[in-house]
């Protein structure tokens, strides 16, 4: 009996020594459990956190390989004005590998043009390219771009700012004194009132031209300037006042508009009243619409300004800033058209 209670006992014993060790194993088990799954996620986060680098040094390489450019078109209603802006985003095609450009319109507003040049200086724009509303009003605007290392070109004007920025222009004394003596070498002032249709007052290029205008008719035996009135380059507001003009002033003969634009304007004034032929329209610009207006003998001659000249020679500017940093100015020069040679120049 004695015997068959040890043995029993001695059996107890075995099994809860090997519950015990049961038990060890188990807790050692879950012990290392824990500690392999932290080095996983530790890898894992790892493994998370090396593409997220290689993303922002990306993204950094391609920023800074790539520049910022601004075009401010002076006005998209201005026909000549909107030219050059269109060629200026085609010649921007070959280097988008080097920069983008985005285009905005001042809408012929000086204060509006002000604000997008302190936008663009604001945004960290690497060079504004842009058509001067004024030659005074965005000086100090231009200053502060040029002060923060931004590239500032001018084209289709310059502003007074004594040369700090670049500009592309060309000579607009010049461009009217070449159909204002056309006018009057070929006799059409002779014993003639004359009008004139100005761009804004103040503007560098209307008043030139105007100025021009003036030399001409008052240097012309038998000419009377009989009036000047602003038409602020637009073809609608030029049109009201040839309108008045031709109640007015019923002997009009002559019509020196500072613009193309302008000069239609007064074209269809004078057709709607009946009198083709009548009156005599010069311009400048060379627009499409005034091409074959001189194309049709509805506008008797006007001035080539070389629209895609103006914005080649801004990118070419732009891309010589961008590469070294040095760049010059220019004038690029503007020509007399005629029905005799209007074909060289559409």
């Amino acid at each position: 009996m004695k015997k068959k209670l040890l043995s029993m006992l001695l059996a107890g014993t075995m099994v809860l020594a090997l519950a015990a060790c049961g038990s060890q194993g188990a807790d050692e088990g879950s012990t290392e459990a824990p500690a392999e799954q932290e080095e996983t996620a530790e890898e894992s986060e790892d493994a998370a956190e090396a593409p997220a680098e290689t993303e922002t040094e990306t993204e950094a390489e391609t920023s800074g390989d790539v520049k910022k450019v601004a075009f401010i078109c002076k006005s998209y209603s201005d026909t000549f004005c909107l030219a050059v802006n269109d060629e200026f985003k085609k010649a921007a095609e070959e280097y988008s590998d080097k920069f983008t450009v985005d285009f905005f319109d001042s809408a012929n507003e000086a204060s509006t043009q002000n604000d997008q040049i302190e936008t663009c200086t604001a945004s960290g724009y690497d060079a504004i390219v842009f058509q001067q509303v004024d030659a005074e009003a965005p000086v100090e605007v231009v200053k502060a771009a040029l002060d923060k290392g931004i590239y500032v070109i001018v084209t289709t004007g310059h502003i007074e700012d004594d040369g700090a920025s670049w500009f592309v222009d060309a000579d607009p004394y010049q461009q009217g004194q070449v159909v204002a003596d056309y006018a009057v070498e070929n006799g059409f002032c002779d014993d003639a009132k004359v009008a004139i249709l100005s761009g804004p007052i103040g503007n560098f290029h209307s008043d030139n031209r105007v100025q021009a205008y003036k030399d001409a008719i008052e240097k012309k035996e038998g000419a009377e300037l009989v009036a000047t009135e602003v038409g602020n380059w637009s073809k609608d507001e030029a049109l009201t006042i040839a309108q008045n003009w031709l109640v007015a002033y019923p002997d009009l003969k002559v019509i020196l508009a500072a613009n193309d634009d302008m000069g239609l304007g007064a074209i269809e004034a004078i057709e709607m009243a009946g009198k083709e032929g009548q009156i005599k329209v010069f311009a400048v610009d060379g627009t499409e619409a005034g091409l074959e207006g001189v194309t049709d003998g509805r506008l008797e001659a006007t001035v080539k300004q070389d629209a895609k000249g103006y914005a080649v020679e801004a990118m070419n500017i732009l891309v010589q800033l961008l590469d070294t940093g040095k760049a010059e100015s220019m004038n690029i020069d503007s020509a007399l058209v005629t029905k005799d040679n209007v074909e060289e120049f559409k």
